[in-house]
């Protein structure tokens, strides 16, 4: 398949998925999800020769008929909410038009030292083509406690705007709970993270007595809680034809000397949990 052949390919399902849903009142998707604003700034690379934003060719438009589906080996994810109260859900997939930079690089945008082999990737532009947003961040998978954690961290649709408050994230993340599937993990908490957002947010919530830090030693990445993670579902491990075994098969019963001359098993110490991260990285994708 020709590489110039995916893009098109992209807009064209973009468009068809993009068609006009039922009107949703502007002023509450505003109060919902924040004011529509124009990305803060497109990379060099995330354009085309004819200045046309490339959509990720994984983009997914996630709705309560089709939810989108998260797989932990394409994390992390970028979600944003879009002009008519859409998710629009991407993986962090390395752009056709960017480089990788094998000894590392400054990035002067956030002041942070990239690691060697950095690549560079498809951001939050590529799941509107460069549209105006609402507020959107990050989809995170936390390997320790099999979940999904969310937050706003997003340098193109959130960071800059002065409106993008703590009751906007816990909005949009549930409206992502909704319909997005977490696949065979579960959703984790959801993250307000400080940096990214308006300075008058900012002093209110540094004074909040939920304020947290990924390294309390060193202050670093600020943040609160504005969901805890959620309810976890039992699942049933065994089969219906299994269980029905179970029930009309008599257990096997050992005798009773072999019982009480078997060594007694230690019970495993269990291991404290960690909290998940509230963001992987500095990078304002």
């Amino acid at each position: 398949m020709s590489t110039h052949f995916i893009p098109t390919l992209a807009r064209t399902l973009l468009a068809c998925s993009f068609l006009p849903l039922a009107a949703q009142d502007s002023e509450q998707l505003d109060k919902q999800y924040g004011l529509l604003s124009q990305p803060a700034y497109i990379k060099h690379y995330e354009a085309d020769k004819t200045g046309k934003v490339i959509l990720n060719p994984y983009l997914q438009v996630a709705s309560k008929d089709y939810p989108a589906v998260l797989d932990v080996k394409m994390a992390p994810y970028n979600w944003v909410i879009d002009a008519v109260g859409r998710v629009g859900i991407i993986p962090e997939a390395a752009h056709p038009l960017g480089r990788t930079y094998e000894k590392g690089f400054f990035r002067p945008e956030d002041q942070s030292k990239r690691k060697p082999g950095t690549r560079e990737n498809f951001g939050h532009v590529s799941a509107l083509g460069g549209a105006p947003g609402r507020i959107s961040g990050e989809i995170l998978y936390d390997k320790a406690s099999n979940s999904w954690t969310i937050n706003n961290k997003s340098g193109r649709y959130t960071k800059h705007n002065t409106d993008r408050t703590p009751e906007q994230l816990a909005n949009a993340a549930k409206l992502v709970r909704e319909i997005v599937d977490p696949g065979s993990a579960s959703w984790g908490p959801v993250f307000f993270l400080l940096d990214y957002a308006h300075e008058s947010v900012q002093e209110v919530l540094l004074k909040d007595p939920k304020l947290a830090y990924d390294d309390p030693a060193k202050k670093s990445r600020p943040h609160v809680i504005v969901l805890p993670a959620a309810p976890v579902e039992p699942k049933v491990e065994k089969s219906a034809a299994k269980a029905e075994e179970s029930v009309t098969k008599p257990a096997e019963v050992a005798p009773k000397k072999a019982v009480d001359a078997a060594p007694k098993a230690e019970a495993p110490k269990a291991k404290k949990a960690k909290k998940p991260k509230a963001a992987n990285n500095d990078d304002p994708s």
